[in-house]
């Protein structure tokens, strides 16, 4: 068996993100289809909560999750689209609120510059996984902001050398 390997995304596919959030803690993995249709990691995220986002109800957990990879990987929800598989369609819940709050509105304008589609869970492996790294966040605090950085970027292209 090999063990696991990141891997570099291939434009003109689409990325598979699967987001998981705990009590006190969210966790993403960011994945993409070969050409065999077995799935690469391309890169894993976890992080603790603060302490008022530990009063957010289940499904605004998962919404910050989501929120927490767009922050920290900008760059390939810009360049792919993106399959969100996760317990909840934390998607509808923020664009479907009738009444937005103040953190809600925020995060639906934050969502509404990309390409998110939800597919409901089918598979567990990458569930499975992005559940551990919830289960085990990064020890380092991190600040959850509203700047989006390099938000003009729009394609990054990497010259073969």
């Amino acid at each position: 068996m090999k063990p696991p390997v990141l891997v570099a995304p291939v434009l003109g596919r689409h990325l598979i993100l699967y987001v998981a959030a705990q009590e006190c803690s969210v966790g993403i993995l960011l994945t993409q289809k070969n050409d065999e249709g077995k799935e690469n990691v391309l890169y894993y995220l976890s992080r603790r909560m603060m302490p008022n986002e530990l009063k957010y109800s289940p499904i605004e957990k998962l919404c910050l999750a989501l929120i927490f990879s767009i922050q920290k990987l900008k760059h390939y929800f810009q360049s792919h689209s993106i399959h969100l598989v996760s317990k909840a369609n934390s998607l509808k819940y923020v664009m479907a609120k009738p009444v937005l709050t103040d953190k809600l509105s925020r995060w639906y304008l934050q969502l509404q510059y990309f390409d998110i589609t939800y597919v409901p869970q089918k598979t567990v492996k990458g569930q499975v996984l992005a559940d551990f790294l919830a289960d085990h966040p990064m020890l380092a605090e991190w600040e959850l902001s509203n700047d989006l950085p390099d938000e003009y970027i729009l394609v990054i292209e990497v010259m073969p050398p």
